[in-house]
């Protein structure tokens, strides 16, 4: 498909913590923090270990925290737009023939479960602007979720300029996180296409168990996710702990998806291990921690 759009994902409500008045002035910051600095330093226990301590975790924790202070900088903000194409492309070879070998299934339709009027129907999850859609059969019924709701334009927007798109009958976009798929009744759907999409999940469990709400029996959910390092404390583990708070600016979370859709309850999982290298793409800074991947078919 071409140039399809690809979508950004919900960003973080800035928090204001105090309201500044017109005249506040830098100064007056600095000299306020001053203040809490010598109000924390007569707390403190007068052991040097101790202190030196708290001030080198201190310094840990507000340099992690720059990121987010600084998130609407030029320089953090390509970091996000790069995590946006991560989420909603799959654009890495590796994960594009991936992406091909778990998809061609849905070609045997005779192998999943159809509705009423025998039509096929496909939930995608966190679709962004619909990058997959080439993939699906035709007259296949289509349905589209993403926790961001700006989401749905360039979905629709695809819909209206790609070919491809006429062949798919288009039902609708539903703005929800994978734990709460809202208004779609049970037993209803044929697959469902997860790509990086249930790290967005606040709760995964309870996001697998909507998604066997919502599957027909014998219905599938083709997945593909970023895991955590394998290996504790080596450098890929560190490298995902040291990142975490971006990922979580992102509504990102590393969960170890793998034990959750084992312990979900569906008939049959099949899973496969793979490393990802994204240097080669020329990414940067936290996305080169999410290269172990697994990905796979889960059958109610």
């Amino acid at each position: 498909m071409s140039s399809v759009l690809i979508t950004g994902i919900t960003t973080m409500t800035t928090i204001s913590a105090i309201t500044l008045s017109d005249d506040f002035s830098i100064h007056d910051l600095l000299e306020n923090l001053k203040e809490i600095g010598g109000w924390i330093n007569s707390w403190l226990p007068k052991n040097t270990l101790i202190r030196g301590l708290f001030y080198g975790a201190g310094t840990i924790v507000s340099l992690r925290l720059i990121p987010f202070i600084l998130r609407r900088t030029k320089f953090f903000y390509n970091v996000e737009i790069q995590s946006r194409h991560f989420h909603r492309s799959t654009f890495h070879p590796t994960l594009v023939d991936i992406k091909h070998e778990l998809l061609k299934e849905l070609n045997h339709e005779q192998e999943l479960p159809h509705n009423r009027d025998g039509k096929l129907v496909i939930l995608e999850i966190n679709a962004g602007g619909g990058t997959n859609i080439n993939y699906y059969p035709d007259e296949c019924i289509y349905i589209a979720t993403d926790h961001w709701e700006g989401a749905k334009d360039y979905l629709e927007q695809n819909f209206a300029n790609e070919h491809s798109s006429h062949r798919i009958i288009y039902d609708r976009f539903v703005h929800t996180i994978p734990d709460r798929l809202l208004g779609i009744p049970d037993c209803s759907v044929s697959a469902i296409i997860s790509f990086h999409s249930l790290c967005s999940s606040s709760n995964l469990a309870l996001a697998l168990l909507e998604i066997r709400r919502v599957l027909m029996p014998g219905g599938k959910l083709f997945f593909m996710e970023h895991v955590p390092a394998k290996i504790k404390y080596s450098s890929l583990w560190i490298s995902q702990l040291n990142f975490s708070i971006q990922f979580l600016m992102w509504n990102c979370f590393t969960y170890n998806t793998r034990s959750y859709l084992e312990k979900a309850g569906f008939s049959s999982v099949n899973i496969e291990d793979v490393e990802i290298d994204f240097r080669d793409l020329g990414l940067y800074g936290p996305l080169l921690a999410l290269n172990p991947h697994i990905y796979g078919i889960a059958v109610k």
